[in-house]
């Protein structure tokens, strides 16, 4: 049974490349364009929680710190991306709950495995300042 990922992207054309890298993966991804969709995705009435959420932290016109909130609240690990210029997004994210933050490279270089990580130890890093190598460019 694949693994159920929800994903918070305004982007069609990146939320089908999500999509696509994972499911190779064995991970069906959900995708939602908006804080109403994807509170209605994690709702006890759409059924099992996903086991974890991806959300794009630089998306414009969606409160993409409510979602983080809404995700930690019913306790599903939150993997997010951004910009690596936007450290004020950044902290952010992280102020809502969010895991994990990656630059916009590293989640489109290493998806895969940067969920597989988060999923085997969806705890945040007690240091999150070691986690700064994540949050920018090569």
């Amino acid at each position: 049974m694949p693994t159920a990922i929800l994903a918070l992207e305004r982007d069609l054309f990146f939320s089908v490349k999500i999509r696509d890298t994972l499911r190779h993966h064995d991970m069906l991804v959900t995708t939602v364009r908006t804080l109403p969709g994807f509170e209605q995705a994690l709702s006890v009435a759409s059924g099992e929680l996903p086991a974890l959420v991806i959300i794009n932290i630089a998306s414009k016109g969606v409160d993409w710190e409510a979602a983080i909130r809404e995700a930690r609240a019913r306790q599903v690990p939150v993997l997010t991306f951004g910009s690596h210029m936007d450290l004020e997004a950044r902290q952010k994210a992280l102020d809502a709950g969010a895991q994990k933050v990656v630059a916009n490279s590293k989640f489109t270089r290493d998806m895969p495995a940067l969920i597989q990580r988060l999923l085997a130890n969806p705890t945040p890093p007690l240091n999150v300042a070691a986690d700064d190598e994540d949050f920018h460019e090569d």
